[in-house]
């Protein structure tokens, strides 16, 4: 699945091997931007039955304020009734602190989320 609007974009997919869904975003994550693209991930991960995703923001970033991520990880996520038996690698540009509080948040309500720069550590981990 593809998806372009405004300032950014992203792609939804089943990795190759059929374990993981990958989730490439670029341009700017607003709130309304990571509700999308985090409902399609929920959606086809139930239609899969596939738990494990690997997101790429190396090209995004997250303009949401402190307040919004909280109440994203707090309200939306749990609005969202998201499972929680997935495991989620996020792949993080090197300088890119922007993602960093939203993955503490994350992690904080019960989601096993880590970040990683390097994308077969990443898919490692998921594979595990």
């Amino acid at each position: 699945m593809l998806f372009k609007g405004g300032d950014m974009s992203y792609t939804i997919a089943p990795s190759k091997n059929g374990k993981y869904i990958v989730c490439q975003v670029s341009g700017l994550m607003t709130r309304e931007v990571s509700l999308a693209f985090t409902k399609e991930l929920d959606r086809l991960s139930r239609e899969l039955h596939i738990k494990r995703f690997l997101t790429d923001v190396r090209e995004a970033k997250n303009v949401l304020s402190v307040l919004e991520n909280y109440d994203y990880a707090y309200k939306d996520m749990q609005d969202m009734n998201l499972q929680r038996d997935v495991r989620v690698a996020i792949l993080v540009a090197p300088a890119d602190e922007s993602h960093s509080f939203a993955l503490t948040v994350s992690r904080n309500v019960g989601y096993d989320v880590r970040a990683f720069h390097d994308e077969k550590a990443a898919i490692g981990w998921l594979n595990e």
